[in-house]
């Protein structure tokens, strides 16, 4: 007896010491659960969320009593707010389809919720008519093909599928109690198996059956979940890129404010193999400097792990909890690959060029807009509101080539504006990471074996500018689809802006590939480009700024609607390329006070950036006074770091908003240069916080860079040319968190306001952002440019084909591994014949 009572106090004891997880569930779909978003206690369900379609006889009682699209009731009296379906269907004729829609009808992935998600009722009814009964119907969005064919002049069609239940099969009407009703996705794909569960589009439920008496039914939730437990288990948030030994290693323990008790006290980290625990550390609760920083509703923990630096693939895992992290690597090349993916999107959002392989790497795709070749204009040529006559000695001409170029974002025109930022990144890559890339790196199609492949990305759209550009020195601003014709495009008026732009740009190029022997006469004349729309510039300075409007009279959203910082810019890009004094002057005599924004469309940030560090003689003053805004920025930043549990080294809590992925990757070039002028490590390490912000380590636990983390913790892109969210092409870096989107309507707290709903506001891809993140992964990364020299006495010979066959077949975990025989592209962390192929073709090579 006096056992058995020690056996009971032990095992009451172990309870006691357990967590108790309260109600805080997985991250799903909420297509309504007014208790987990931030939409307060709204009286109808509409403006885009629901809509009700009734046709007579049948009858269903909506907010606007109309009968085609009215908005859906809710009742805050029925549980913590339902929506209420009242209907009748005498004669069993008409009928009433109530569709549920996130933002309007955009489709979102199911499948990034689980392999097999359920739809997930919680239902009560008021009345139960005789008869009544319901369907439920999921529709994708698969005709989007139909676009993408338009555009590559192929033919369709495709068409949206759709896949039905009967609700009755799953539950049986009650007025007394609340039911939970889970339906899996499976059971609809039985029905239809071509529904596309990676975009759905809306959800309907449809009355059935024959009565005339009243029928009511209350919904409290309907969501997408990813199984009946429905329990949150990504408490444990890492960067999910992995780790470098000797850098500083933090994750994130953390989990709704008030689900979780006891508090957990430590971490461990484990061997993802063997489940081994290779080190223990202590939880450091974090709190937010003020209620601002506070929007993820959590409770935050951090987990330094900084000085565990073993080489390995592992977990973190918090025993208290019973929660473990993604796995992660720590290894000296965790950002080689991510830095060659993201370059590799400027390679796949090319425009008139097949994506084909070898280069596609298993990412096909017709080429789009081939017809850009004779591409028109988009006004008339004797229509005196626009700037460029193309046809002065009216000889007809009327279209020009213009094909190539990148796509601008998701959408697919092309223009010079939004590129300023992208260049001047690229090009500041070629200054500061030319040597970890090299030829064939980036698989280009027309990699040679002997130019960099950052060379040849960047050719790309220097020579799609050149095309831009009038003998006169006068650009043309935007490429684009203006008409329902969506299988052409136009080219717009020339633009102040882009004349600016092009000749900074060209200037800024210059000075970098003249130093490349084969490069010199390709970047004279890019020189000679940027003088003479310099001199157009001169030329029209009355009024000094020129924006174009659209073929119906609108102004264009990419629009520059004054061009003095712009001009401002073209001139230091000059002065530093030619050292002429004149457009030293031009700047400096129209300096007032430093301008630190290098996000989007702006240039003068750039240029004081260039003026700041050039090796020419500058004014000392205002060199200091560019520093010292950047460096202030930069204090701020991590400032504002320190102040957020989740270390987000922003401005202001506003940042987290459209595009923040890129925001926050600008704002860690920063970082990085201040860094670079202080030898401050802070300043490094806080750039580092917005790589992990980026890469997983974040409210939501999800890698915003295509093709990354395992299918739960991965994103999809919101795109018109990239479709295939089961096959994401590697390395496009999406919108993130965005805390001021209409996703408030279906989720709780701001910094939590995200899901691969394919929409631009979450997740676009944009050319600024992704040359933004390509700077800051190639920062981190190791040398892309391996040799097989690995003696490093100038030839591959007899001594290096010794070292490769000691690390033949070895991977990190085994005791002869040597990183540096892992030399193809890819890195794969496996010595083996593609690393041998890469080997043969330096053999005997100096």
């Amino acid at each position: 007896m006096k056992t058995i009572k020690y056996l009971i106090a032990i095992i009451f004891l172990t309870l006691l010491s357990r967590p108790v997880i309260a109600a805080e569930e997985a991250i799903g779909i909420n297509f309504f659960d007014l208790a987990h978003t931030d939409a307060g206690s709204p009286t109808c369900w509409g403006s885009g969320k629901g809509y009700a379609w009734v046709g007579s006889p049948t009858t269903f009682l909506n907010c606007t009593g109309g009968t085609n699209g009215g908005d859906v009731p809710v009742s805050m009296s029925m549980g913590a707010g339902s929506l209420v379906f009242t209907t009748t269907r005498p004669g069993g004729g008409g009928w009433c389809n109530i569709q549920f829609k996130l933002d309007a009808g955009h489709s979102v992935n199911f499948l990034r919720y689980g392999s097999d998600p359920m739809l997930y009722l919680r239902l009560k009814w008021g009345a139960i008519a005789s008869g009544s009964g319901f369907t439920i119907q999921l529709y994708d969005d698969y005709q989007i093909w139909n676009s993408y064919y338009i555009y590559a002049g192929l033919t369709g069609p495709y068409s949206s599928y759709h896949a039905s239940i009967n609700l009755s099969n799953y539950v049986t009407p009650s007025t007394t109690d609340w039911q939970d009703v889970y339906i899996p996705m499976s059971d609809f794909l039985a029905n239809n198996h071509n529904l596309d569960l990676t975009r759905i589009s809306f959800i309907e439920i449809s009355a059935t059956g024959n009565y005339s008496a009243t029928n009511t039914l209350y919904i409290e939730k309907m969501k997408i979940i990813p199984d009946i437990a429905n329990q949150y288990t990504d408490m444990v948030k890492v960067n999910q890129l992995g780790y470098l030994p000797n850098q500083r290693k933090l994750a994130i323990v953390s989990y709704e404010a008030g689900t979780v008790s006891p508090a957990p006290t430590y971490f461990q980290v484990k061997d993802a193999s063997t489940g081994s625990v290779v080190y223990q550390a202590n939880l450091q609760l974090k709190t937010p400097c003020t209620s601002s920083w506070n929007q993820s509703g959590d409770t935050v923990y951090h987990a330094d792990f900084t000085s565990f630096t073993t080489p390995g693939r592992y977990v973190i895992y918090c025993p208290e909890l019973g929660q473990t992290s993604p796995a992660f690597d720590i290894a000296n090349r965790t950002f080689d690959e991510p830095f060659r993916d993201a370059l590799r999107f400027f390679y796949y959002a090319r425009s008139a060029q097949e994506i084909a392989e070898p280069s596609a790497e298993d990412h096909t795709r017709p080429a789009i807009y081939t017809n850009n070749t004779a591409c028109a204009y988009d006004y008339d040529d004797n229509d005196s509101t626009h700037r460029y006559d193309y046809d002065p000695n009216n000889q007809g001409i009327t279209t020009r080539d213009v094909a190539g170029g990148w796509f601008d974002a998701g959408d697919l025109h092309l223009d010079i504006h939004n590129n300023v930022t992208t260049m001047w990144f690229l090009l500041e890559m070629l200054e500061q990471q030319y040597n970890k890339l090299g030829p064939r790196v980036l698989n280009l199609p027309e990699s040679d074996g002997q130019t960099n492949d950052l060379v040849l990305l960047i050719k790309w759209e220097l020579d799609w500018f050149k095309k831009m550009q009038n003998p006169d020195g006068s650009v043309h601003f935007i490429v684009i689809s203006e008409t329902s014709d969506q299988s052409r495009q136009e080219v717009s008026d020339i633009s102040t802006g882009a004349a600016c732009i092009l000749a900074g740009t060209f200037a800024k190029a210059y000075t970098l590939l003249s130093n490349i022997p084969s490069m010199q006469s390709y970047a004279s004349d890019l020189l000679s480009r940027a003088q003479l729309s310099w001199t157009w510039l001169t030329n029209h300075t009355s009024p000094s700024n020129y924006n174009p409007k659209d073929m119906y009279g609108n102004t264009w959203s990419y629009g520059i609607t004054s061009s003095s910082s712009f001009r401002q810019y073209a001139a230091i890009e000059l002065y530093i390329a030619t050292g002429d004094s004149t457009y030293r002057t031009y700047f400096e005599s129209r300096f007032s006070s430093a301008n630190t924004d290098m996000q989007g469309i702006t240039a003068i940030g750039k240029g004081e950036m260039d003026y700041a560090e050039t090796t020419r003689p500058v004014s000392s003053t205002i060199r200091t006074a560019i520093r010292a805004a950047y460096t202030t920025l930069a204090d701020t930043l991590v400032a504002n770091a320190n102040c957020s549990p989740y270390r987000i080294p922003i401005q202001s809590t506003g940042d987290i908003t459209w595009g923040s992925s890129g925001l926050i990757a600008c704002y860690a070039y920063t970082l990085l240069r201040v860094y670079a002028w202080t030898g401050n490590t802070t300043y490094r390490d806080t750039a580092l916080d917005a790589l992990e912000w980026i890469s997983g380590r974040n409210p939501v636990s999800r890698v915003f860079i295509t093709g990354y983390g395992d299918y739960l913790h991965g994103t999809d892109i919101y795109s018109f040319y990239w479709f295939d969210h089961t096959n994401p092409v590697p390395g496009y870096l999406c919108g993130n968190v965005n805390a001021y989107d209409f996703l408030y309507n279906y989720i709780k707290y701001p910094w939590k306001y995200y899901m691969n709903i394919q929409n631009a506001s979450t997740l676009e891809p944009c050319l600024p952002w992704q040359a933004e993140a390509c700077y800051l992964f190639g920062y981190f990364a190791d040398n892309l440019n391996l040799t097989a020299d690995f003696n490093l006495d100038g030839t591959v010979n007899y001594l290096d084909l010794l070292t490769f066959s000691q690390a033949w077949l070895t991977t990190p975990a085994d005791p002869g591994w040597n990183p540096n025989c892992d030399i193809a592209v890819p890195h794969d962390n496996i010595i083996n014949f593609l690393d041998f192929a890469v080997f043969a073709n330096q053999w005997m090579s100096q």
